[in-house]
């Protein structure tokens, strides 16, 4: 597969909760995604953005300490309280949590925008959650094309093609863009004959 319009499989724009991680192909041999990702690993690994976040509010409270210890105080058991409830989120609970993206998806890649740095020799692990009911699938991703999507040079469209996929994430994951593909054609429907 060189360019996502080499797909085996039909393809769809659609809103899904998906996260990536991208990693030098180095790091990538030496470190083997597990088969199922469970909330430590969903936490640590792919929520970069709740890490980002509880590094900010460090931060902020750290500066407001010098300033106010009493309201400091306040703010850091409030933010204990937030990380002891996140620690008791359920993985259904956590897989909320997954930001939305506009993709590309289809069942063996997938294309979405990126503001990072990546390259064709990176790899990128992705977390998908298709179907609401169900497990996120956890899936590790070669670059095939990278395409600059404005003159800034830092919005780009970059598509993936999934490596090994298990047969039961594949089939969730075909299920989805079904359910996505017949959902257009009713809507395309009822805009024909109201």
């Amino acid at each position: 597969m060189k360019n996502q319009e080499q797909r085996l499989y039909f393809r769809i724009d659609t809103v899904l909760p998906c996260s990536f991680r991208i990693i030098s192909s180095e790091d990538a041999k030496s470190h083997e995604l597990p088969k199922s990702a469970d909330n430590k690993f969903i936490e640590e690994y792919f929520m970069k953005n709740l890490a980002d976040l509880d590094q900010q509010i460090n931060e902020s409270i750290a500066q407001i300490n010098e300033k106010s210890s009493v309201l400091a105080t306040a703010l850091n058991a409030i933010n204990s309280k937030l990380n002891f409830i996140m620690q008791t989120l359920e993985e259904s609970q956590l897989s909320r949590a997954i930001p939305l993206r506009v993709v590309n998806i289809s069942g063996n890649g997938i294309a979405l925008h990126m503001n990072e740095d990546v390259s064709l020799t990176d790899k990128v692990d992705m977390l998908i959650k298709p179907l609401h009911n169900e497990p996120p699938i956890l899936v590790r991703c070669d670059v095939v094309n990278i395409k600059r999507k404005n003159d800034d040079g830092e919005t780009k469209e970059v598509s993936l093609s999934f490596q090994t996929m298990a047969v039961e994430d594949r089939r969730k994951l075909i299920f989805f863009i079904q359910s996505k593909e017949i959902e257009a054609a009713q809507k395309e429907r009822e805009k024909k004959y109201p």
